[in-house]
């Protein structure tokens, strides 16, 4: 839905088409101007062999809604290279209109991962590979895209990028905590406190094992952090469970679902990120927001900031504890690289992850200064707006070729 309004204020008009997860949901709705469309019941529990509990159900459906659906448009987007691009790509074709697929995801999260382990990722790849154009957003993601087959002609990069600073107004981090603890109780937070926030698929794949195994051990350490753990997944009474069983119930949240996750981004201290899911969304909200970031030492993270392994194993030993520890901070006033405004930790090193905590905790003030210059260097290096602009430009040229078929420009995203 964030593309989707990029899309809108850009001048597009935009119909968002996106499963529904209970009969009980809306079939359509407005949003923030946008005309959302939720047809097809998708089953949270995935694709089995049962009755309509399919995969192919699911595709052929969709297909048949976008093909029969009687709002005219210009291009067929999708927001992902999974069994909605098999549809899109297929419903384009039959009303004879160009096809946009954008391969999502990075790292083991990524959708050319999940092209390579099973039948039915074979055939999403092959799916986008006769989309009219495929839209990745980094060089590797560029680069494996070549090496598995795509098409050279037909492919572009354009970056998810970071958007401006959410207008908070008069809200301080204090008065945001106040304002949601009264709507949620559990997310009530002494002054004293400092609150560290991590949202994560809870599953294994996602990292955010590694902040709860080191729970304990930073509260004991750490005197007065609150954890605010937000998302969902198959883990999440497991990790409550731990959690309750170390003591730190009165320590910890785990809210619900958000409509918008801009308050929760601005009232926290430093999110604790870990996982390879994440960086379409969640790390450019957070940077956003100004919020102070502590990120796993992995690849894609690195590439992410366009930093090197060697970098950051240098940024993690220098803000190791030391007599010089204040010197080690980086100047503010001076930084270049947005790598070096971020906080990084080793995951087969859970100290490093106290370490990076207790320098932010110990000093707020300098780490939201920091956290400021790495929002201002992100939105130098890869606005959202610029990257707004090439899918807009993307979707009109592809939207004035000989396949055009309505004069008023409208592009549908296929979201999951």
């Amino acid at each position: 839905m964030e593309l989707a309004s990029g899309f809108k204020l850009a001048g597009a008009q935009v119909s968002v088409v996106t499963p529904k997860h209970a009969a009980s949901w809306a079939e359509r709705f407005s949003f923030r101007e946008c005309q959302v469309y939720r047809p097809i019941r998708m089953f949270r529990t995935g694709w089995t062999a049962r009755g309509d509990r399919t995969a192919s159900r699911y595709i052929r459906y969709l297909r048949d809604w976008i093909v029969s659906n009687p709002t005219a448009c210009d291009v067929v987007y999708c927001d992902s290279g999974r069994e909605e691009a098999i549809a899109a790509v297929e419903a384009a074709r039959a009303i004879k209109l160009p096809s946009v697929v954008r391969l999502a995801g990075h790292g083991s999260c990524s959708d050319l991962e999940y092209h390579q382990h099973s039948r039915t990722g074979r055939r999403c790849r092959a799916a986008v590979r006769d989309a009219t154009a495929v839209v990745v957003g980094s060089a590797s993601a560029h680069r494996r895209w070549l090496a598995d087959g795509g098409d050279r002609e037909r492919v572009h990069r354009i970056p998810i990028g970071v958007g401006p600073a959410p207008d908070q107004g008069w809200s301080s981090p204090k008065r945001l905590r106040q304002a949601m603890a009264r709507i949620n109780g559990d997310l009530f937070v002494p002054d004293s406190c400092s609150v560290v926030l991590s949202v994560e698929r809870l599953d294994r794949s996602s990292g955010v094992m590694t902040l709860v195994k080191s729970a304990y051990s930073l509260a004991q350490n750490i005197q007065g952090l609150q954890f605010w753990i937000v998302g969902d997944g198959p883990l999440r009474e497991t990790i409550y469970a731990q959690l309750r069983s170390d003591g730190l119930r009165q320590s910890m949240a785990m809210p619900g679902s958000f409509s918008s996750a801009d308050d929760v981004f601005s009232a926290a201290d430093l999110m604790v990120h870990a996982g390879d899911e994440g960086f379409e969304h969640q790390i450019p909200t957070a940077i956003a927001a100004g919020l102070p970031l502590i990120l796993a030492d992995t690849e894609p993270a690195r590439e992410f900031f366009g930093v090197t392994e060697a970098d950051v194993q240098a940024w993690i030993l220098r803000r190791r504890p030391s007599p010089t520890a204040a010197d080690d901070a980086p100047n503010d006033a001076t930084i270049d690289d947005a790598g070096r405004c971020v906080w990084w930790f080793d995951p087969k090193q859970p100290k490093t992850l106290r370490f990076a905590i207790q320098q932010i905790v110990d000093n707020l003030q300098q780490a939201r200064r920091i956290s400021q210059q790495a929002r201002r260097v992100m939105q130098r290096t890869r606005s959202q707006t610029d990257s707004i602009e090439h899918f807009v430009t993307l979707f009109r040229q592809l939207a004035s070729g000989p396949t055009r078929r309505h004069f008023d420009p409208t592009s549908m995203e296929n979201a999951q």
